[in-house]
């Protein structure tokens, strides 16, 4: 194996490792979302502790329930795309290189989740907002660029397969 594709394997497994954390820390929230919903709908939680929560004065139960929705959103939006992460992660990993088409492919699609699932995420964040009367902010920050970025990377992977059966045969 070449010093490169060590590095890059090196690399590989420590970004693994930190989209482990991120699809726990994920279902984390998403849980936290769920309780907080519910305490929300069955009036659980108290509107002083609701305001806490929100720093807003004179929060309604409705809004906190907004704000738990719209949480529970993004968090599923979020688990979804770690565990992708995660797995290709695992993928690339167990394939020794990233040049495969398989995981060409997996990237592809990786790339095109993260051009999606934020665009999912504002506008369903959004309508909640407008429901609700709260303002969530959710930011795409770098995802479009990402995605981009990924989807390309994808073709270069794609490429590199190709060279390499050409080279073996």
């Amino acid at each position: 194996m070449s010093k490169n594709l060590q590095t890059v394997q090196k690399i590989s497994k420590v970004l693994g490792i930190l989209s482990k954390i991120a699809f726990i820390m994920s279902i984390v929230g998403l849980v936290c979302c769920i309780v907080g919903l519910v305490l929300a709908i069955v009036g659980g939680l108290s509107p002083e502790l609701a305001a806490k929560v929100a720093k807003e004065d004179n929060i309604t139960m409705k809004q906190v329930s907004g704000y738990c929705l719209s949480g529970l959103i993004i968090c599923i939006v979020s688990v979804i795309v770690a565990k992708l992460h995660k797995d290709y992660f695992e993928m690339e990993q167990a394939a020794g290189t990233p040049f495969t088409q398989e995981s060409a492919k997996a990237f592809r699609t990786l790339g095109i989740v993260n051009l999606v699932a934020p665009f999912i995420c504002v506008i369903a964040v959004a309508i909640v907002n407008s429901i609700f009367k709260i303002k969530v902010d959710y930011s795409m920050d770098g995802s479009f660029m990402t995605g981009v970025a990924m989807i390309l990377l994808s073709f270069v992977f794609a490429y590199g397969s190709e060279l390499e059966e050409k080279v073996k045969s």
